[in-house]
């Protein structure tokens, strides 16, 4: 990598918990808001508490576009999905040589960076929760995987390398779009059901029929992508959610907490993407449930914001 640079676009949960790690670690970090700007730098302290209990705190710059001329060295996009479009028109007209990793949920989120040479998609296997202003609680999984989107690159271990830290763990996959489309289904019962029964994540190893629900959703998932000729193993799936809904016990999941704070969700790059890749292909009996549940979330999001 030419700059060192660690360039963080969101200041929500994720952005600022990884931002944290990566502080401790000593590397160049700042937070970029997406949503707003015109603003002058800043710096505040920020706290995250680990599932072990391991608090760090450090003082992170957090900017805006409108004080960065140029932009050299890695983008790591922790924004919503639906802000995609405008962040992929902002960084075009940006001068300088980065690479851009995307540390979103959900398909086809990439397709507004597609002019962008070097773009790599992160499958996160952390939650993190914002408690105040300035503290979050980080709970991880296992490692990220990473990888670019129908091809592997050589530099991408060498981004990996850079961002890697203790306890924000990334690894390097040569197939990311697998990875992508497991956890693409795991969000269709966690950012629908979890919302829907207003309840944390730990739900589905906790009740066993929420776990049916969910079984239900992963099902027709399965079944849609395969006719997009990828293969997933139902079974797989479901033990990877009991995992995480244990490790996740207690923390809400991002749509639920979207919704709670008037916010709008990214339903549409999970359960209603699904939808349409099932109309796309004339078989919208395939989701029915899955898409039902989207709707629903979505219904709801809209009668809380207005």
């Amino acid at each position: 990598m030419k700059n060192n640079k660690i360039y963080i676009i969101g200041s929500g949960a994720i952005g600022k918990a990884l931002a944290v790690f990566l502080q401790h670690e000593k590397k160049d970090v700042v937070l970029v808001r997406g949503s707003v700007d015109n603003l002058p730098d800043e710096e505040t302290l920020i706290t995250v508490t680990n599932q072990d209990h391991q608090k760090f705190q450090q003082k992170i710059t957090t900017t805006t576009f409108s004080n960065l001329t140029d932009i050299n060295g890695l983008v790591l996009i922790a924004t919503k999905t639906f802000a995609n479009a405008k962040l992929a028109q902002i960084l075009n007209d940006k001068k300088g040589s980065f690479s851009i990793i995307l540390l979103q949920n959900g398909l086809n989120i990439e397709r507004p960076f597609a002019s962008f040479e070097e773009v790599y998609r992160c499958v996160l296997l952390s939650t993190s929760q914002v408690q105040s202003e300035n503290e979050i609680a980080f709970k991880t999984v296992a490692a990220s995987p990473i990888g670019k989107i129908q091809q592997h690159n050589s530099i991408q271990d060498e981004l990996i390398d850079h961002i890697d830290t203790p306890y924000f763990s990334f690894e390097s996959v040569p197939d990311i779009s697998k990875h992508v489309w497991i956890k693409v289904v795991l969000n269709c019962a966690f950012n629908s059901i979890c919302p829907l029964l207003e309840i944390d994540n730990g739900i589905f190893y906790r009740n066993s029929e929420a776990l049916k629900l969910a079984s239900i959703i992963i099902g027709e998932c399965v079944v849609l992508a395969g006719k997009y000729e990828v293969e997933l193993d139902q079974k797989e799936i479901e033990d990877k959610l009991v995992l995480i809904s244990r490790r996740s016990d207690g923390q809400l999941i991002s749509t639920y907490e979207d919704i709670r704070n008037k916010r709008r969700t990214e339903i549409e790059s999970l359960n209603l993407e699904i939808s349409r890749l099932a109309n796309e292909i004339g078989m919208p009996e395939l989701v029915t449930n899955t898409r039902l549940l989207g709707e629903m979330i979505g219904l709801k999001s809209q009668i809380k914001i207005d």
